[in-house]
């Protein structure tokens, strides 16, 4: 496997290229970085035209939804802040020191103390910060995502599904692999209730329909009839929301 990664002026955030045994090319978004994986078999030009193409796609999907706004260059931006995630209120509460260790501590209530070491810099401690976010929402919300995306499979869909998980990725809500495995944004945990199961129902309707066509949509329609509505508002509102 072949992991190359280099700054774009171009582009807010670093682009990676990952070339290796793959079947097809793809292209996400994700946090702090784009991410391009090539199969290790098609020729050079071919790669090239690929990343030509993701690049250009890239850029529209960051203008359009206004990808990586989110990004803070001051760590005071955290301080005091209040997050919800499954429509449970959190405030953050930062705490610098000179020794020990960055690290988060809960202790069940609604406050969240990250400890951070004062000698380093914004960026380095705005990016522990959202490392700590990502896995706390993780830890603690992800088998209520996993059972809530069970109660509509067993309700609607009766579907096998082989893995519930979540990934740090920011170009999509969700993904249904043919292997029958649902990943959702970590950030999705961030909306409200009725959103977070719209996104759920849109990837469960995969298990049955591979593809966007009227046959998929009236699997969403089937279970949730006022989809276009939460579809809209995610649209409108999502990319507006992150850690």
């Amino acid at each position: 496997m072949t992991d190359i990664i280099y700054p774009s002026d171009n582009f807010p955030v670093p682009i990676r290229i990952v070339v290796e045994r793959r079947n097809y090319s793809r292209v996400a978004l994700g946090k702090k970085e784009i991410v391009i994986r090539l199969p290790k078999h098609i020729t050079a030009t071919e790669k090239q035209k690929t990343i030509q193409k993701f690049l250009v796609w890239a850029k529209e999907q960051i203008q359009e939804k206004q990808c990586y706004a989110h990004i803070q260059t001051s760590i005071q931006y955290y301080q005091n802040r209040t997050i919800t995630i499954y429509e449970k209120q959190f405030t953050i509460e930062l705490n610098f020191g000179l020794e020990g260790k960055n690290k988060l501590s809960y202790r069940g209530d609604n406050i969240l103390h990250i400890y951070l070491l004062e000698q380093q810099n914004d960026e380095q401690k705005i990016a522990e910060v959202q490392r700590f976010l990502l896995r706390f929402t993780e830890k603690y919300f992800l088998p209520l995502l996993q059972k809530r995306t069970i109660y509509w499979n067993d309700h609607y869909f009766k579907e096998k599904i082989e893995k519930i998980s979540v990934k740090h990725t920011i170009s999509r809500w969700g993904s249904c692999s043919t292997s029958r495995k649902i990943a959702f944004a970590t950030k999705l945990l961030l909306m409200p209730n009725d959103i977070i199961d719209y996104v759920i129902v849109h990837e469960l309707a995969h298990l049955k329909e591979m593809n966007h066509s009227a046959k998929f949509w009236k699997q969403v329609e089937a279970a949730m009839p006022d989809y276009q509505q939460k579809r809209k508002w995610l649209k409108d509102h999502g990319n507006k929301i992150d850690f």
